[in-house]
């Protein structure tokens, strides 16, 4: 039946598939072996997965407080959906992955990133199973205590995101020391690229506000909130470090409505760039960034008084439900909730908190990737493979039985 078929026919047929439906389709016939193994039709199920938001995975990895825990899961094959409770269970993604010392770096393209102490990098595919490690040197130790005096604190940030200027996965660490003073003694932002196996390493002149570690990729860059190093009492600013240009850049901010001070953090959603203002113990403003690097672009998405989404020090969004009308947010590396945007009018009633069985630590980061067939080392086949046509003439009918004779043969009787 494949042979009749046109070759966008069948491609539009195995884009709608899982990914575990998909990589076994290659064994069906060699001409969609090649099809499913071109970068183009990786590049497809890649847009068609982000636009219908459909085969999503929750991961949570559980922090046991010392940066040890597992890595668990919850699959969404039709999209994240809004559930009152959400049951994990451990993570299969192929290679068993050390709980020793592990950090959630992020995600991006169906990929997440996991850091561990020694400067191992762990990239994985869950989708298919796949993973490559690397490992990424850093120059500024937490244990080196020449440098400082001995008022010094020490601070990381880390990201993951995709590079478009080189085509390449690159993950980004932030190493930092600081006087209590909040004057920086030493500095640098270290992009890896995966593929090429790149460094890059560049002087960062802000020092990291708050606990917000990982950093959020958006338009090419990833980003968190920082403070000047010639302003220290200024710690709201929003540093992009650019991917394809290794350098870093402030994003304008919204004209704020409320005067009040606030805390900020930034996340994504639908690909924008969000800011999350707590203005304590009565609202959480959050605003969108519709067109990236427009300060005119910002727009207050929904408004939460509290107690609906009040943190203490942490806040993160994790995406839409598969309707668009629901966010699903993390607070202090404890909870999950979702908010009903439609609802909104019902303030802090609009939040539901989620219980998450199988859980077995109190702490934890969460991570939300959708199904892709891109490869965790971000090599793809160097050139397109060229795919048989699938589609063929109808077989013309077979001639009568008294004219199976080849021209020219006589019976003799």
């Amino acid at each position: 039946m494949s042979d009749h078929l046109p070759t966008d026919v069948v491609t539009n047929i195995l884009l709608r598939l899982p990914v575990a439906a998909i990589l076994r389709c290659r064994a069906v016939c060699k001409p969609w072996r090649a099809l499913i193994d071109t970068p183009r039709f990786t590049k497809l199920q890649l847009d068609y997965t982000a636009a219908t938001t459909k085969n999503a995975v929750l991961f949570v990895l559980e922090d046991d407080g010392d940066d040890n825990g597992d890595l668990r899961s919850a699959s969404y094959v039709n999209g994240l959906r809004r559930d009152a409770r959400i049951n994990i269970q451990t993570a299969q993604v192929g290679d068993a992955i050390s709980r020793q010392g592990v950090t959630l770096f992020g995600s991006c393209d169906g990929l997440f990133c996991l850091g561990y102490d020694s400067g191992k990098v762990l990239i994985i595919n869950p989708a298919t199973r796949k993973s490559h490690s690397t490992m990424v040197r850093v120059t500024i130790s937490p244990y080196d205590f020449s440098a400082g005096g001995a008022h010094w604190s020490y601070r990381d940030g880390c990201g993951f995101g995709y590079d478009s200027v080189s085509d390449d996965y690159k993950v980004v660490k932030i190493n930092q020391k600081l006087e209590s003073s909040k004057k920086i003694l030493q500095s640098e932002v270290i992009s890896h690229g995966v593929r090429l196996n790149s460094r890059v390493s560049v002087n960062f002149p802000y020092f990291l506000a708050g606990s917000q570690k990982i950093g959020v990729f958006v338009g090419g860059a990833i980003h968190w909130v920082a403070g000047r190093s010639d302003d220290p009492e200024n710690s709201n600013v929003i540093v992009g470090f650019d991917l394809g240009l290794s350098v870093c850049k402030e994003i304008p901010q919204p004209k704020y409505t409320n005067r009040r001070s606030f805390s900020m953090r930034v996340g994504e959603l639908g690909k924008c760039l969000c800011i999350f203002a707590n203005y304590w113990g009565r609202v959480v403003d959050v605003w969108m960034m519709k067109d990236y690097g427009v300060k005119e672009s910002w727009s207050i998405l929904f408004s939460v008084p509290h107690p609906g989404l009040s943190h203490d020090y942490g806040i993160r969004s994790l995406g839409f439900s598969m309707t668009g009308h629901d966010v699903l947010v993390q607070l202090d590396d404890r909870r999950l909730v979702w908010y009903d945007l439609k609802n909104s009018q019902r303030g802090a009633g609009a939040a539901q908190k989620v219980t998450v069985n199988g859980l077995r630590t109190e702490c934890m980061d969460a991570v939300v990737c959708f199904g892709s067939l891109v490869p965790p080392d971000g090599k793809l086949p160097p050139k397109e493979v060229k795919v048989e046509k699938q589609y063929q003439k109808p077989r013309p009918q077979r001639k009568k039985r008294d004219d199976f004779l080849a021209t020219g043969f006589k019976l003799k009787l």
